[in-house]
C-alpha cells in the first residue's frame, strides 16, 4: 500500500508538474561567430524563442510548463550544436563551445552525462560531415570508406545507447532521462522499453515521452508470439495483393518494411539479398513493403537493389496501412513470420537477421 501510495504521488507530481508554468533564466556561452541561438520547448517548434548573442555569450528568458525540456542551441534541427536542460524553476547555464549544462541538481546531473558522451558525439560530427562528402561521390573508394563510416558510428551508436540506457534507469525518480529517451527508443525490444517506461518513473506523463510510448504500442503489435495480420496492397504491376499469399503457408517469411528514399534501408538491403539468395532455395521468403509514394522510385530501388521476392506497396508514404496494423513509426523495420503465420521475432538486421536464420536453417 506504502509503494502504491509513493508511485501514484510520484504520477501526479509528474502530471502536475507539466501544468505548471515556471519562469527559465538560461545565461550561455557560444563561439564568437554567432549571433543567435534559439529555445525550444519540448521540441515544439511553434514554442522557438530567438535570443541574440554578443560577443560570444547570450541570456535567454522565459516561461515553460515546470520540468519542460528546453533545447537551445544555433543548429537544432541537426542537432550537433545544442544542449538541453530542464526547466525546474532554478537558473540554468550552458556552454555550447564546451558542452556544458549546470544549475540545478538534475541539470548538474545532465551536465555530467553530457560530457561523458561529448567525445563520442564529437566524432559522429566529425563522421558526419565526411560521410556527406563521399555521398556525392560515385566511386569504388568513396563507397568502401561510405562503408567503414557507417561501422565506426554504429560502434559509436551502441556505446552510446549503452551509457544513456544506464543514466535514465538510474535517474527513474527525476525527469531527466526524458532528454535521453528519444536516443534509445528506436533500439529497444518493448520489453527493454517497458523497463524505462512505465507508470512507477517519474517522467512517464512527460509530454517527451508520449513518442515512446507510441513506438512501445507499435512494438507490442508485432511482438514475437503474436500471430500476422493481413495486409492487402498493390504489387509492382498495379495487381492486388495479399500479405496472406505469401505469410503462413508453411514456410518462414521475412516482411521487410522500407523505401526508396530511405538511407539506412538501403544499406540494409545487401543483407537481405544474401540472407534471400542464401536460404530461399530451402523455402525462406521475403515480402517487401514499401512506405514509397511515387511508384516510379518504388520500382527503380527494386530493381538496382536486386530485390527478387514479392514487393508491395498503397504508396502512401507514411499512411501505408503497415503503418497502423504493425505499428511502423520508423524504418527500416521487420518481422520474421513462422510456417504458421506466428511472429517469431522483430527488427533483425545485420548479423542478428543471419544469426537467427542460420539457427532456423541448420
Amino acid at each position: 500500500m506504502r509503494k502504491m501510495f509513493i508511485m501514484a504521488a510520484m504520477a501526479l507530481t509528474a502530471i502536475g508538474a507539466n501544468a505548471q508554468k515556471v519562469k527559465y533564466e538560461i545565461s550561455g556561452v557560444v563561439a564568437d561567430s554567432i549571433k543567435e541561438v534559439v529555445v525550444i520547448v519540448n521540441n515544439d517548434k511553434n514554442s522557438t524563442q530567438t535570443v541574440a548573442v554578443a560577443n560570444g555569450h547570450f541570456t535567454a528568458n522565459g516561461e515553460a510548463d515546470k520540468n519542460a525540456l528546453l533545447k537551445v542551441g544555433h543548429d537544432v534541427e541537426r542537432g550537433f550544436n545544442s544542449l538541453v536542460a530542464i526547466n525546474d524553476g532554478e537558473p540554468i547555464k550552458i556552454n555550447l563551445v564546451e558542452k556544458t549544462v549546470s544549475g540545478s541538481s538534475q541539470n548538474t546531473a545532465l551536465g555530467n552525462q553530457f560530457k561523458a558522451n561529448s567525445a563520442d558525439e564529437s566524432r559522429v560530427a566529425v563522421l558526419a560531415k565526411e560521410y556527406r562528402e563521399l555521398s556525392k561521390l560515385n566511386t569504388a573508394e568513396a563507397d568502401a570508406r561510405i562503408k567503414e563510416i557507417m561501422t565506426e558510428a554504429d560502434s559509436i551508436s551502441e556505446k552510446s545507447i549503452k551509457s544513456n540506457l544506464e543514466y535514465i534507469k538510474a535517474h527513474k525518480d527525476d525527469v531527466t532521462p526524458v532528454a535521453f529517451i528519444q536516443d534509445v527508443m528506436y533500439e529497444l525490444t518493448y520489453d527493454k522499453l517497458a523497463e524505462i517506461i512505465n507508470p512507477d518513473v517519474a517522467y512517464f506523463n512527460h509530454p517527451m515521452v508520449a513518442r515512446a510510448k507510441k513506438i512501445m504500442d507499435g512494438l507490442k503489435k508485432r511482438q514475437p508470439g503474436t500471430m500476422f495480420s493481413d495486409l492487402v496492397m498493390n504489387d509492382t504491376e498495379g495487381k492486388e495483393c495479399r500479405l496472406s499469399e505469401w505469410v503462413g503457408k508453411g514456410n518462414y517469411v521475412l516482411v521487410d518494411f522500407w523505401a526508396s528514399w530511405c538511407g539506412p534501408c538501403r544499406a540494409e538491403m545487401p543483407n537481405v539479398v544474401a540472407a534471400y539468395e542464401k536460404y530461399h532455395a530451402q523455402g525462406f521468403d521475403v515480402v517487401g513493403v514499401s512506405f514509397d509514394q511515387k511508384a516510379d522510385a518504388w520500382k527503380k530501388a527494386i530493381e538496382q537493389i536486386g530485390m527478387k521476392w514479392h514487393n508491395i506497396s498503397d504508396l502512401k508514404g507514411w499512411q501505408c496501412a503497415a503503418s497502423e496494423i504493425y505499428g511502423i513509426s520508423s524504418i527500416p523495420s521487420n518481422i520474421l513470420v513462422d510456417g504458421e503465420g506466428k511472429i517469431v521475432a522483430a527488427d533483425l538486421r545485420g548479423e542478428a537477421l543471419q544469426k537467427k536464420l542460420a539457427e532456423i536453417y541448420k
